[in-house]
């Protein structure tokens, strides 16, 4: 699998990342072995997890993707070469909800016991806590840098603004920054008034600010849980915005151009920004997972991603 650099770390990692949210509850561990290990087949060497999957599954209470991925990288003879990224702030079982230092540290420790793991290689602020100091939160990151128990740590549902505030107070006491951003995005853009909390999205504003900082985004849900490709899965009403059916028309007339499904050219449209995305994808299906990773391979023309980029604005739409 073809790979990118992530942010200024040096790092090159995967083009596309595993979301592994419903391993070991909403996918079975038989199903999570099978996903897992058809994507290590293409080459695809992101993992991405958190500490709270899958609290929202029912009869679950977080954990469990955590503890499915530690069973999996036992007997993994690539762990070395895998990058693992986990998170925190989302409260479950005993642990507090926010990013507290104690929060922080403590739930570190118990991730790398799930995961069977000496250290992550990204940690991400799951969400914003406004109750607790950036200062807090950002020495916390750095202690587990400093201890080796992270190699670098990313943000989650931030505000373009607070990761600018988060930068200054970093850079004021010579700390890392977060390294990348791991937030909601898609093809498809929200209607106006769309309700996502306490998700936040990818919009111009944190797309300038990433841009001009070198920070990388990695776009969550990228593929509206199947919605592009799947019948019984109607366009969430927090996407049926007034330019949703012009995008949906381009991005099928591209994907037929190209002989290839609506998912893919979804994915290729991230991966060929400049600078690129890094989607983070699931599936529940590895005959689906095969057909997202394919994307890796397409190339879409100039005219074509033009063509994406201008579906739905106003501007470029011809009079009557």
């Amino acid at each position: 699998m073809r790979k990118v650099v992530l942010s200024q770390t040096g790092v090159s990692v995967s083009c596309m990342a595993l979301g592994t949210l419903r391993f070991g509850t909403l996918n079975s561990f038989e199903n999570a072995s099978r996903l897992f290990h058809s994507y290590l087949d293409t080459g695809g060497r992101f993992i991405d997890t958190a500490n709270s999957y899958n609290k929202w599954a029912r009869n679950s209470q977080g954990g469990e993707s955590e503890t499915t991925l530690g069973l999996l990288l036992k007997n993994c003879s690539l762990r070395d070469k895998l990058f693992i990224s986990s998170k925190v702030g989302f409260g479950f079982a005993d642990l507090n909800d926010g990013l507290a230092s104690d929060t922080i540290i403590r739930a570190c420790e118990d991730s790398l016991q799930r995961l069977g793991v000496d250290h992550l290689d990204l940690y991400y602020a799951h969400k914003d806590d406004p109750k607790t100091p950036l200062e807090e939160t950002l020495q916390a990151f750095e202690t587990l840098k400093q201890q080796g128990k992270i190699r670098f740590a990313g943000a989650s549902n931030y505000m373009a603004w607070r990761l600018a505030d988060a930068e200054a107070i970093a850079n004021s006491h010579g700390w890392s920054p977060f390294t990348c951003v791991e937030q909601r995005f898609s093809y498809l853009r929200p209607a106006p008034g769309g309700q996502f909390a306490p998700q936040q999205l990818i919009d111009n504003n944190l797309e300038t600010f990433c841009d001009r900082r070198g920070i990388t985004m990695l776009p969550y849900t990228p593929l509206l849980r199947g919605a592009y490709v799947r019948e019984d899965r109607p366009i969430a009403r927090s996407y049926q915005g007034p330019d949703c059916d012009a995008r949906l028309k381009v991005l099928k007339e591209v994907a037929h151009a190209c002989e290839v499904s609506c998912n893919q050219v979804v994915l290729a449209w991230m991966m060929q920004r400049q600078p690129p995305m890094i989607p983070v994808f699931s599936a529940s299906r590895v005959d689906h997972l095969e057909d997202n990773m394919a994307a890796t391979q397409l190339k879409l023309s100039q005219e074509q991603l033009i063509r994406l980029n201008k579906a739905g604005n106003i501007a470029n739409e011809e009079p009557n």
